[in-house]
């Protein structure tokens, strides 16, 4: 593997740019099929399939498989045949009625989102093995599918007497583009009197549903909601702008409206201001009168567009096009900063990383050394050895507690005791994980879920998730953590505050709540010279020398209280 990334360009070796030498390392080793995403086939799954085998779509966000199954149903001639639910609240009965009637007659029986009817998981899982025990009283045609996002409430005999498959929408610009014309039907596609117009303002919805599904992955920089936008939000833009254009005229106000810039089929998804001023931005970006312009790009650099060739007309021929797209997208197609792209190249590096530890071997042999158990109990004990078990507010300095005329706490007293409690929490929580882990550890308890979390972040150098969820944000290392934790540890007890008073200078990012201390601080100026906190702002003076000692410093900062 080594060999095939120094083969490659240097700049693979960065984290940014990882995703791409693994992409480009598969591509070479295993072939191009093995880095797109392969299409579902239901009439593969279907033979897989029997009275008693039901297929199990396991669902993920943005994903919704039921279009899918309506045109499998039509092209098996079971349009008429097919009987489907949403499942939810009080709907247990109605889909158990359901099933059974289509037993019995040889329909085809969908339910969906198995995980929103929890109580009436342990009744289907029943139903399901009666009819399983009772093969001849059931029609030969009857079928029964299922959908459910992850859920421990599924019945496990049910999963694991089924055909399984996850339905996630596909990753990258091209796969989501060429999923949507894998579904499309020739005849929508090519028989249409608006002819080469028609064909590309179709081409613009999918390509512009692809684009505000792909933003999702920049996080906040895409959407400030994450929308769930699917398939058959797609499906519905493609019906809709059918219905509307029966002839050679195109109602163009109608379709965008009901399209992104109204709340209806996109637009009714987003709650957010700005989110829907965006989205009729891009919309107009691929499904507008100027896009059926001929050389009309969609991207500034020029690598998207629809084709124009006289004799690219038949649906085979747009997908063998889609193809061709750039496997990797650029950010200007989604209307992004190259610094977005990095970021978001950096995250998914750090997910790879993350799991690729995740599944390393957690056993080493006699000849590798000591066992990890051994590791992660030493570190245990040196980790509570070094942290103290609390900061004792009793060791408080006197002056500190003092009352002032109209029997007031200093501000900043109150904000070094609320500093202290919130570190006391986290202390609290690290030595209870870690006496309990190294009881695990000697069998004494249970190694419980929580627990193995946090063997295995210590055994990856992590700050474990039961620290960190309590704790104040922090990119470090567990090592680099732990001395860090010690340094601010000793700010606010040992050296400097709680036992020798308000010090000189401040470590600003110490606290576990820097704007406490902010507003602490406002709160002193205003009390000493009777003002409203509310009128008061921060001044900020660069300066190597400090020439008020009543003057609260922090570090690289000044902070004066006028």
């Amino acid at each position: 593997m080594n060999v095939a990334f120094a083969a490659t360009n240097e700049a693979y070796l960065s984290a940014p740019q990882l995703m791409f030498a693994i992409s480009q390392y598969v591509r070479i080793k295993l072939g191009q099929a093995f880095i797109e995403s392969p299409p579902i086939s239901l009439h593969s799954l279907y033979q897989d399939m029997s009275i008693m085998t039901p297929l199990v779509f396991v669902l993920s966000t943005g994903s919704d498989p039921f279009g899918g199954f309506q045109r499998f149903a039509l092209e098996m001639g079971f349009k008429e045949r097919v009987q489907s639910i949403s499942l939810g609240q009080g709907q247990g009965p109605v889909a158990e009625k359901m099933i059974k009637l289509g037993a019995n007659r040889g329909d085809w029986v969908f339910l969906q989102n198995c995980h929103l009817a929890v109580s009436w998981m342990l009744p289907m899982e029943r139903l399901i093995q009666t009819m399983a025990e009772t093969p001849d009283k059931i029609h030969l045609d009857f079928r029964l599918f299922l959908s459910s996002m992850p859920s421990r409430s599924f019945p496990v005999s049910v999963l694991q007497n089924s055909v399984k498959v996850t339905n996630e929408p596909p990753l990258g610009l091209r796969a989501n583009i060429r999923r949507a014309f894998t579904e499309l039907d020739e005849d929508f596609f090519e028989d249409h009197p608006l002819s080469g117009d028609w064909r590309r303002m179709v081409f613009g919805i999918c390509f512009f549903h692809g684009v505000i599904q792909e933003r999702k992955k920049f996080g906040p920089l895409g959407w400030n909601i994450t929308y769930e936008f699917n398939d058959s939000d797609r499906e519905c833009a493609l019906n809709t702008m059918k219905m509307f254009c029966t002839g050679h005229d195109i109602p163009w106000d109608a379709l965008e409206y009901i399209t992104g810039n109204g709340e209806i089929t996109y637009g009714g998804r987003v709650t957010d201001y700005w989110d829907l001023r965006c989205l009729k931005t891009i919309l107009k970006c691929f499904f507008a009168p100027h896009t059926l312009k001929s050389g009309y790009m969609y991207s500034t650099s020029e690598s998207y567009y629809c084709p124009e060739a006289p004799g690219l007309q038949s649906l085979d021929q747009y997908r063998e096009f889609i193809d061709q797209l750039p496997l990797i997208e650029g950010p200007d197609i989604f209307g992004m900063h190259e610094n977005a792209n990095i970021a978001f190249q950096y995250k998914e590096t750090q997910a790879v990383i993350g799991t690729i530890v995740e599944v390393q071997p957690r056993e080493s042999g006699g000849t590798e050394g000591r066992s990890t158990d051994d590791i992660v109990f030493d570190l245990a004990d040196d980790i509570l050895r070094k942290l103290p078990e609390l900061i004792d507010p009793d060791n408080t300095l006197p002056p500190l507690l003092r009352l002032d005329s109209k029997g007031r706490l200093p501000s900043l007293s109150t904000v070094v005791l609320q500093e202290a409690d919130r570190y006391n929490k986290l202390l609290v929580i690290i030595h209870a994980s870690l006496d309990n882990l190294q009881k695990a550890i000697r069998g004494f308890v249970v190694m419980s879920e929580a627990l193995e979390e946090v063997f295995k972040a210590c055994l990856n150098n992590q700050v474990p998730k039961m620290w960190s969820s309590v704790s104040y944000p922090s990119l470090k290392s567990l090592g680099s953590w732990i001395q860090d934790l010690l340094l601010r540890l000793d700010f606010i007890e040992v050296s400097t505050w709680l036992q020798h008073g308000p010090p000189v200078s401040y470590w600003l990012s110490g606290f576990f709540f820097p704007q406490g201390f902010l507003t602490g601080t406002l709160q002193t100026h205003a009390r000493k010279y009777d003002l409203p906190i509310d009128e008061l702002i921060f001044d900020f003076k660069m300066g190597t020398v400090v020439l008020d000692q009543n003057l609260i410093r922090a570090k690289h900062l000044e902070l004066h209280g006028e």
